[in-house]
């Protein structure tokens, strides 16, 4: 079984809080942890760098528990055949607990080791400053650094002599693995502190910290490896639902949440989405999304456009029957819109509003009035996007009093701010808890990555995707999936991330074959498919 830090994102708080629960509830004592976890560290680099045997490594080490961890790396890489050179940046007579164990640990390995000229160390001069460093590493010709320098504890602006030697460290030709968390990467945002560490690979302990997965993180760790320290699988569990805190979408998020099609299926049992979307200027929108919705499994899908335009959507969707809403200058109007759509959702077991929807008032005013009056606790999900989160700018807190949890709101960072003001999403995490619960619905707020948080507060990082998904109508293939899936009865919260996933995961299929600047839209519906039995197997 898969231990429970493989898809957990942790803040700096969560991780704290699961090593204190792990050494003063559980009883492993911390120095257990600090050698479990440079043993994994070791044999992570060992896998990736092979051979180690005659590698010339040079390991930065801080003087706090990131330090220690690179004494257990150093100590290990020697015993496996190394040429190791450990530089301090503190005396060793500053180190405390169980770094300054460590430490001791080298000191018995060189004065006992045939090997001794092996396994060096030295510590970091100020008045020598980087001069004296860029001479240790001249002399030895190393071929990989390690960055231990200070892990997950920074909060603010790198200081001298750290900043200097991270600069440096950035110009060298050879590759540098930083452990935890790449040196000056704040750990909760991915904001870069000062400078950053530019690391080839991150081995991180227990869990991936969420700002690797956010922000600039993922510019700045490389390849990730997750290592198995020993923290028990319910102590993660128990912190990655802690605020700010997330999960990654997998592949068995999406088998355990997407249920089979049972041989008794028809049309109807296999979910009814409704599509409400397109306006004289956007007739693209709901086509793609109805489409969408109708390739991500929904036995019966069908789309409600003005009456202006369902002649230019049905020409373009003979699979998909479309129904009219009286309109005129002034949009949607409200009052026969809402007559017409009453009887096209009786069955409908989800509802997306907006793709290519206008922003006239009559318009506005219809989306107002068709989700005041989807307030009961039963009713179908209703999915809002584009147009139908325009709709709502201004009066967002009003209106979700009518969500109940039911609502799946999917704006990108402008869309956002149109519904909340002007807020700094520098924590885009916590961000999306904070308004979640507020407005008491799904959120999924779209960047790179995507994340998903229920009113809840769990959380989803899209962890699949690439470039590709740059391109006009994405979007409303999104929306499509999502509505599609909670039509098939998956919970809000799952249908969001699920699609989130499934759609990454088809973008990352194309690209295998094409030029990810090639992708369109219609490519993302076209392929979901494959996409989707790939991922299912």
């Amino acid at each position: 079984m898969p231990f429970a830090g493989r898809d957990a994102l942790l803040t700096a708080d969560a991780m704290r809080e699961a090593d204190r629960t792990t050494i003063d509830d559980v009883g492993l004592p911390g120095v257990t942890l600090m050698e479990v976890a440079g043993r994994g560290c070791a044999q992570a680099i060992a896998d990736a760098f092979s051979p180690i045997d005659g590698r010339r490594v040079i390991i930065l080490c801080g003087k706090g528990n990131n330090g220690g961890d690179g004494l257990v790396v150093g100590r290990r890489l020697f015993q496996a055949g190394a040429r190791v050179h450990i530089v301090l940046m503190s005396d060793p007579d500053e180190l405390r607990d169980d770094p300054a164990h460590q430490q001791s640990l080298i000191r018995s390995l060189q004065a006992e080791s045939d090997r001794a000229g092996d396994l060096t160390t030295s510590f970091f001069d100020a008045s020598g400053g980087i001069e004296t460093l860029a001479a240790e590493a001249a002399a030895l010709r190393p071929t990989l650094f390690v960055d231990a320098l200070l892990g997950t504890g920074l909060t603010s602006d790198l200081r001298e002599p750290i900043y200097s030697v991270v600069g440096w460290l950035n110009e060298q030709d050879a590759p540098v693995v930083s452990l935890d968390l790449p040196t000056g990467l704040h750990s909760d945002t991915g904001q870069v502190l000062g400078d950053a560490v530019a690391a080839d690979r991150t081995i991180t302990m227990a869990a991936r910290k969420t700002g690797m997965v956010v922000g600039q993180g993922p510019l700045y760790t490389g390849p990730v490896d997750v290592v198995d320290i020993g923290i028990p699988d319910f102590v993660i569990e128990r912190r990655r639902e802690a605020p700010g805190c997330a999960r990654l979408t997998t592949d068995d998020l999406v088998a355990d949440a997407w249920p089979e099609r049972p041989r008794n299926a028809h049309k109807y049992s296999a979910g009814m989405a409704v599509v409400v979307g397109g306006s004289p200027q956007y007739t693209g929108a709901p086509v793609l999304s109805a489409t969408a919705a109708a390739r991500a499994g929904a036995g019966y899908v069908a789309c409600a456009c003005p009456d202006s335009v369902q002649g230019a959507l049905s020409a373009q969707m003979t699979t998909i029957p479309t129904h009219g809403l009286p309109d005129g200058e002034e949009g949607l109007d409200p009052d026969g819109a809402l007559d017409v759509l009453s009887s096209v959702t009786d069955r409908a077991q989800a509802l997306l509003v907006g793709p290519g929807l206008g922003r006239k008032a009559g318009t506005e005013a219809f989306v107002h009035r068709l989700l005041a009056d989807r307030s009961d606790d039963a009713g179908p999900p209703v999915v809002i996007d584009a147009d139908g989160l325009n709709a709502l700018a201004g009066a967002m807190d009003e209106l979700s009093d009518h969500a109940n949890g039911r609502w799946i709101l999917t704006p990108h960072a402008g869309e956002f701010r149109r519904l909340a003001g002007d807020v700094d999403l520098t924590d885009r995490v916590r961000v999306a808890q904070t308004y979640a619960e507020r407005w008491n619905s799904v959120l999924l707020l779209k960047g790179t990555p995507s994340l998903v948080a229920a009113p809840d507060g769990r959380t989803f990082v899209g962890s699949t995707g690439n470039a590709g998904l740059a391109t006009a109508g994405s979007g409303d293939v999104l929306a499509g999936q999502i509505a599609a899936l909670a039509a098939q009865g998956v919970p809000p919260l799952a249908a969001a991330a699920c699609a989130l996933h499934l759609g990454g995961a088809t973008t990352e299929r194309i690209a295998a074959t094409r030029d990810l600047r090639t992708i369109t839209a219609t490519d993302l519906v076209d392929h979901f498919p494959e996409a989707v039995r790939e991922r299912r197997e």
